[in-house]
């Protein structure tokens, strides 16, 4: 028997159509039930970064569930998917009138509350996370065997030999390098198949994430970050938004100041012509030793729909 299922293609991280970061949704009907076989089988056959199957809304007020799934696998979160869901939703409803509607949905790492702006856009999704800084770091010499070309081009800590390695939630890993300048290092960044860092078997998602940071110039008290993210298996991402969140909750941890909630604003994908912008605000705690709050934010534009059959 053959089962139809509507879908949708956003780019999100972006208002611009063929910018930003595409993202397939396959919307499930209460219904219907599929396989993790076939979730997968669909991922493969629209060969994004991620698809996205988005549940029909049970009106228990949980939220809507999302499941995520890279070509290869399930993923517990991610942040482009979230933004472009929680987009695709707003843009379709009414809102009651509401010039700012809540949301929430329901990944495999937790329960995501969100608003959705129908003035600007909007989407500002407060992500679940478990943050955690592994002790094991990146190793100069493995970043130099997989990126010769950024021989000149790293920052090198004299205290913390290497690069941290830090979860957002967990089973996702990313190995943070920072570089220099802006112009020169991003597009030394090359693809490679070595590996920066192998995690211990069953681990989850590994990648390493290159980035140029500096204050923003027209945002005071942002601080503005141009990065890449280029893996082995699935090439160049154009906006990571788990990344980004990992990433900053690095640095404001870093500041060990209570109680405080740091601005940044994330360019990535402009070397490979699909330029994003993300946003992430990182409250820490009473101690300055814990993230208390992390919200990712972007704005995404509907690109196709349409009918599948399976």
């Amino acid at each position: 028997m053959t089962t139809a299922l509507s879908f949708a293609t956003v780019d999100v991280f972006t208002d611009v159509r063929f910018t930003g970061n595409p993202l397939a949704i396959v919307n499930i009907p209460q219904e219907i039930s599929l396989f993790q076989e076939t979730k997968q089988k669909i991922a493969r056959e629209f060969n994004f970064s991620e698809t996205v199957f988005l549940h029909e809304d049970d009106g228990t007020g949980k939220g809507r569930k999302v499941d995520i799934f890279t070509v290869n696998e399930e993923l517990p979160f991610a942040g482009h998917p979230t933004i472009g869901t929680l987009c695709f939703i707003g843009s379709q409803s009414k809102a009651g009138g509401q010039s700012v509607q809540s949301m929430k949905l329901m990944c495999k790492a937790g329960l995501i509350d969100a608003k959705y702006d129908h003035g600007t856009h909007l989407a500002a999704a407060e992500i679940p996370h478990d943050v955690h800084i592994h002790s094991t770091r990146a190793s100069l010499e493995a970043v130099l065997e997989s990126q010769p070309r950024l021989k000149d081009d790293l920052y090198v800590d004299d205290v913390l030999p290497g690069y941290p390695i830090v979860s957002p939630v967990k089973r996702m890993q990313f190995v943070l390098i920072r570089l220099k300048d802006l112009k020169r290092s991003l597009p030394r960044v090359q693809l490679s198949q070595i590996p920066i860092h192998q995690m211990e078997a069953g681990a989850g998602f590994v990648a390493p994430y290159f980035y140029v940071m500096y204050n923003h110039k027209t945002k005071p008290g942002w601080t503005q970050i141009e990065s890449r993210m280029i893996e082995p298996e699935i090439g160049e991402d154009p906006a990571t938004g788990s990344a980004a969140c990992a990433l900053t909750c690095y640095l404001a941890l870093q500041h060990k100041r209570l109680g405080t909630t740091f601005k940044y604003e994330i360019t990535q994908g402009v070397d490979m012509g699909r330029q994003s912008r993300i946003s992430v605000e990182v409250t820490t705690d009473a101690t300055g030793a814990t993230i208390e709050k992390v919200v990712l934010s972007g704005t995404a534009v509907l690109v196709t729909q349409g009918v599948m059959k399976i």
